[in-house]
């Protein structure tokens, strides 16, 4: 009851706000920026402690500028979102353009299924426009009350089936092996232990999530990376870059080796758009002496 007052409230303000001319939402996305960077000190020493490892040839102005960069960028990805929800499917799908797609057209045409990996790069909550164009279903981890509530409103407000809550997708991938669908998974989330996709991404050992990796073999669907690479404020361009054609072919964790090195490619040409207040680097791995 709480929580549905709570997001009653929050919906209130959050449409308003959504119906304001984006040159305002920015101008009072530099102010948040403002406040959360150099006043709250948000997560900083994450954002600070994250990039230094990630950039150890960066000096201390330089990462100092970057977090600034990405501090700025992340105040933005909010008022970006909470805009979508005050605009028509037809201008929300003005915020995207594609590139390197025809292969994945040609899949589509073919009835080919297909999965897509990104990261927390660009604003990823925007390839949900993707839905317009193609059959998706996008992966996604629940939150807790009303953020949960919030993020569901936002990714399906104009496509009402397009997500499915991450402990139910290889179920669905299993049973609807026959439906012609693009799935979707952010991958570069800190995993659970148990995952045994090792790599080492940005200058360290990092544990990936391996099920999408394991899901596309199994089913043997063809993998893209896609990166969502931010040309203007709210607006992006949807690069596709082939993974792989037959999963199967490949040894175990190559398609996630494959995408981190892909993903390390994108945060190094602009390390702004990633999420570096999340705290990535949970766990470390074992090293055995000889």
């Amino acid at each position: 009851m709480l929580t549905n007052l709570l997001y009653g409230l929050l919906l209130c303000f959050l449409y308003p706000l959504a119906r304001l001319p984006r040159c305002v939402l920015f101008v009072l996305s530099d102010v948040v920026y403002f406040f959360f960077y150099h006043v709250l000190s948000y997560r900083k020493s994450v954002v600070y402690t994250n990039l230094a490892r990630s950039f150890p040839e960066k000096s201390y102005s330089e990462i100092k500028n970057m977090a600034g960069q990405y501090y700025h960028y992340f105040a933005d990805l909010f008022f970006e979102n909470i805009k979508t929800l005050g605009v028509s499917a037809k201008k929300a799908s003005s915020f995207i353009t594609f590139e390197n797609a025809g292969p994945v057209i040609d899949y589509d045409r073919q009835g080919q299924n297909t999965v897509w990996v990104l990261g927390h790069f660009g604003n990823w909550e925007y390839l949900n426009f993707a839905g317009l164009y193609f059959n998706l279903k996008i992966a996604y981890k629940p939150q807790h009350g009303v953020v949960d509530k919030l993020m569901k409103r936002i990714r399906t407000h104009y496509l009402k089936s397009i997500i499915i809550p991450m402990q139910q997708i290889s179920r669905y991938m299993l049973t609807h092996q026959d439906e012609h669908v693009s799935y979707v998974f952010i991958a570069d989330q800190s995993p659970s232990s148990s995952s045994k996709a090792w790599t080492t991404f940005l200058h360290q050992d990092s544990l990936f999530f391996e099920g999408a990796e394991k899901l596309a073999t199994r089913c043997n669907l063809p993998v893209f990376y896609v990166e969502m690479l931010r040309v203007a404020r709210g607006k992006y361009k949807v690069i596709f870059t082939k993974i792989c054609d037959d999963p199967k072919s490949l040894p175990e964790f190559e398609i996630t080796r494959r995408f981190a090195a892909l993903l390390e490619q994108s945060i190094n040409r602009n390390p702004q758009y990633w999420l570096w207040s999340h705290k990535r680097w949970k766990h470390k791995q074992l090293k055995i002496k000889n």
